[in-house]
């Protein structure tokens, strides 16, 4: 005897046949419609360019910082250290300590003691030198300021106002206390032009670091120590530091043809302009073209590089990318040390993949970067800039025009694109 459900069961029953209809119809089918806009496979590139249907390479100067207050200052004004010394046929540094004025209320200054300290064993070409000689002369004559690019003798005093000898080994500490003449300053002491410049001597043939006013630690900076006297019974001693301290190099190496130096310190650099605008329209690259890896790369010549002993020395030169030429130093940005292998060490590479697609993306016709000896960010007047302050490393690199086609700059990239 067949069993009559109940009315609110044929309800469940009509839902459930329902529900399993819907769901059996519900098969996943493709729709045709765009079919004609879609790519389905990649397209893949590698081009390499030496030449400059790519890129261009032009010599920069840059021995002064351009601050957000719009005022220009000397390059190495607020360096951790004071290089000096020098290299036959290389470089030279001198060493410039701007004096604050000493007013009339301090008494009559009887003696004056320049003391500088080293803080680092910096040492930087021949190894087997330990001289540290050079002479102090006094400059009046107002050269010696924010924006000092080169001092000569003949912006000082003929006869120095006091001098200082040592051996010490590359990897030892000095301190420097130097009695000056204070006769021939005591004058100058009371003037605001007065600046105290360290030149080295001829038999000081490496470049040593003494603590300058931004080394971080105050008893290591340059002081002036004044003895004065207001009355026959009033006798004080005075310590004071340097307004302002900086050191100037002056370039002395060859440039063999077909190749280009940087300088660090003196911020001898190159800059480099790759053609953006030629590449998209040679490659046919558009603005969603994926750029899988921008090599720049560039060799350098080992027999004409010559490097401190401070390890970070021993990295690649840098690369710096400018955004804008038109604004100041603020606005520059650090994009990487070159790096190399163990079986090529001459030849660094830069990857620049970001730096060219962000071109492609935004339309730029150009890319600018900057290779430079080192990279570091310093604070001047209240604005972070970058220099290369802290190395005074030289390297030769070979250029475009280089007789080797092979040692010649290139930039290898590889690019991809849905077709």
């Amino acid at each position: 005897m067949l069993k009559t459900l109940e009315p609110r069961k044929y309800i469940f029953v009509f839902l459930f046949i329902l529900l399993t209809s819907i769901l059996s119809s519900c098969t996943e089918k493709i729709s045709g419609i765009g079919n004609q806009y879609l790519r389905d496979t990649i397209s893949t590139g590698l081009h390499s360019y030496s030449d400059t249907s790519g890129f261009t390479f032009r010599p920069i100067l840059k021995q002064t910082v351009l601050a957000s207050t719009g005022l220009s200052y000397e390059l190495t004004r607020s360096s951790s250290e004071l290089l000096l010394g020098s290299i036959t046929g290389d470089v030279t540094s001198w060493v410039a300590l701007k004096i604050p004025i000493f007013p009339d209320s301090v008494g009559q200054i009887l003696a004056d003691t320049l003391i500088l300290r080293m803080r680092s064993p910096y040492h930087y070409g021949n190894p087997t030198n330990q001289v540290i000689d050079f002479n102090v002369y006094a400059s009046i004559d107002g050269s010696v300021n924010d924006s000092t690019k080169f001092l000569s003798m003949s912006n000082l005093l003929p006869t120095p106002v006091g001098s200082f000898s040592s051996m010490t080994g590359a990897d030892s500490l000095v301190n420097a206390v130097i009695p000056l003449d204070t006769g021939m300053l005591s004058h100058a002491l009371r003037t605001a032009s007065l600046a105290l410049v360290l030149v080295p001597k001829p038999d000081m043939t490496t470049i040593r670091a003494f603590a300058s006013l931004e080394n971080g630690d105050n008893t290591f900076s340059p002081t002036l120590k004044l003895f004065t006297q207001k009355t026959p019974t009033d006798s004080v001693t005075l310590f004071t530091n340097p307004s302002n301290d900086f050191y100037v190099v002056s370039e002395g190496s060859p440039i063999p043809p077909g190749e280009f130096i940087l300088r660090g310190s003196l911020a001898e650099r190159e800059r480099i302009v790759i053609n953006i605008k030629n590449i998209r329209t040679q490659l046919q690259l558009n603005p969603l073209t994926t750029i899988n890896s921008a090599l720049l790369q560039v060799r350098s010549d080992p027999s004409y590089r010559t490097t401190s002993d401070v390890p970070l020395d021993t990295t690649g030169p840098s690369l710096a990318y400018i955004p804008n030429t038109s604004i100041a130093d603020s606005g520059h940005a650090f994009v990487g040390f070159g790096t190399n292998s163990t079986v090529d060490t001459t030849l660094y590479s830069f990857q620049i993949r970001s730096n060219i697609e962000n071109s492609l993306r935004v339309g730029d016709d150009s890319l600018v970067l900057e290779l430079r000896a080192g990279f570091a960010f310093r604070t001047i007047a209240g604005s972070t800039v970058d220099v290369e302050d802290y190395t005074i490393d030289r390297w030769m690199i070979f250029g475009m025009n280089y007789t080797d086609p092979a040692k010649r700059p290139k930039l290898i990239l590889t690019y991809s694109y849905l077709k």
